[in-house]
């Protein structure tokens, strides 16, 4: 945004918001100069390439467990949308999205839309429609990831509880060391209707435990109750739908298919939790962290069981050009390196370059069973993915990644023949971004 620009925006807010509320005698450029209204606008956008290897073998599966995954292209995420102050103590932020996380693009969605209190900082105090701070993982920015998709099995607890256009209200705390994050949230900007939403409190803490010019350690623990599921109808015994599932950390598929799914579950109730800790030793970046995820799922009216679920993830990145992940208190998350050198085309600057590797592995089965007999339990399945990444950022505002991944199923069918329907592919992928 050019400074012309940010002083027509600073001229004309209090003219658009003051209302009876301002001195109208006042000279708005005054207001301005005190820096009580603000507008900054915000764009990211990226595209995203992949191609899927399967096996002749993955052809006779049937639709529910990807025979075949489409390989292609799509807008991932075009955002716009603006953020500033209102009277000095009040902030608010607006983000449109017209991009895709199933391998289309949509016709444009609410990802932000909030308003907050922060005139008792550190403390501040949110509602609207947001992602509520739900883990390391989960804070880190669109545009700070590593590789193209957050980790699956944080993921889980993000498309659960949290995640784009989630309703709720919060109140945090982001100290110099210390964020601590209370969320009550309930569904999801343009989710399929329902009859009563999903009730759930969220809660996050984390501690930079060392910092200093060459180190960073940061502990995190997250935890969530859905104390009441989504009614799919009215009336005391209306079925109440929870899908725990994941994508295989790669969205270009236009089928969507999530390999990994609990399907449906009738539950009354869920507890999701996490652990995590990210750990920077000058241009080496590491993290890690483990999810538990435990649903009370309703067999008939008065018979409940627990099902237990559960995933982790380690990741590692070494920037070769010698900068580091910047660690950002208002979030406990670390965002994408800036480079020392901007790319210039005539070889006095390349840009920053880094490398990276993950494992994940997510377990949505609870008592599966053996091949070719039938299970009382959920037969989720098993997904574990090694990816490698190459990360290049020629500015502030660019960067393009690809990124190498070995995925392994194993699944049970739930019904006959109860066979596995697992399989095996490798994918490869390309992005590119910039974000202002």
């Amino acid at each position: 945004m050019t400074w012309e620009a940010r002083l027509r925006a600073r001229w004309l807010f209090p003219l658009l918001f003051c209302g009876t509320a301002c001195d109208m005698q006042a000279d708005p450029l005054v207001l301005a100069r005190s820096g009580d209204f603000t507008a900054v606008l915000k764009a990211l956008g990226q595209f995203d390439a992949g191609y899927f290897m399967q096996s002749k073998s993955a052809t006779a599966l049937a639709t529910t467990y990807g025979p075949d995954l489409s390989s292609g292209a799509n807008i991932r995420r075009a955002q716009f949308g603006m953020q500033g102050t209102l009277f000095k103590d009040w902030s608010y932020f607006f983000n449109a999205e017209f991009g895709g996380s199933g391998g289309t693009e949509g016709q444009g969605r609410i990802q932000s839309l909030y308003v907050a209190y922060d005139g008792l900082k550190p403390f501040a105090f949110r509602v609207g429609a947001y992602p509520p701070a739900a883990g390391i993982e989960d804070s880190t920015g669109s545009a700070d990831t590593i590789f193209l998709e957050r980790a699956a099995p944080s993921d889980i607890l993000r498309n659960a509880v949290g995640g784009d256009g989630r309703d709720g209200a919060s109140i945090s705390y982001a100290g110099d060391r210390l964020f601590a994050a209370f969320s009550w949230t309930g569904g999801k900007v343009a989710d399929s209707a329902v009859f009563d939403e999903q009730n759930a409190a969220l809660s996050r803490i984390s501690y930079l435990a060392a910092s200093n010019t060459d180190l960073k350690l940061v502990l995190s623990i997250s935890g969530a109750q859905i104390f009441k599921t989504a009614d799919l109808s009215p009336g005391a015994d209306a079925v109440h739908a929870l899908t725990l599932s994941a994508a295989p950390e790669l969205t270009v598929d236009s089928t969507g298919s999530r390999l990994i799914s609990t399907g449906a579950l009738n539950a009354d109730r869920a507890t999701i939790w996490g652990a995590e800790t990210g750990f920077e030793w000058r241009g080496v970046y590491a993290q890690a962290g483990y999810f538990g995820y435990i649903v009370d799922q309703r067999l008939a009216p008065l018979t409940t069981v627990w099902r237990r679920f559960d995933g982790w993830y380690t990741e590692a990145s070494w920037i070769l050009t010698g900068e580091r992940r910047a660690y950002k208190s208002e979030s406990a998350a670390f965002a994408a390196p800036k480079p020392m050198r901007n790319f210039t085309g005539d070889g006095t600057g390349w840009g920053a370059w880094e490398l990276a590797a993950r494992y994940s592995t997510v377990d949505l089965d609870d008592n599966a069973g053996v091949v070719g007999s039938p299970s009382s339990g959920v037969r989720g399945g098993d997904q574990k993915i090694w990816t490698l990444g190459l990360n290049w950022y020629p500015n502030g505002a660019l960067r393009f990644a690809l990124d190498f991944q070995n995925v392994d199923i194993e699944r049970l069918n739930a019904s006959s023949p109860y066979q596995s329907v697992g399989q095996r592919f490798d994918a490869v992928s390309l992005r590119a971004q910039f974000s202002l």
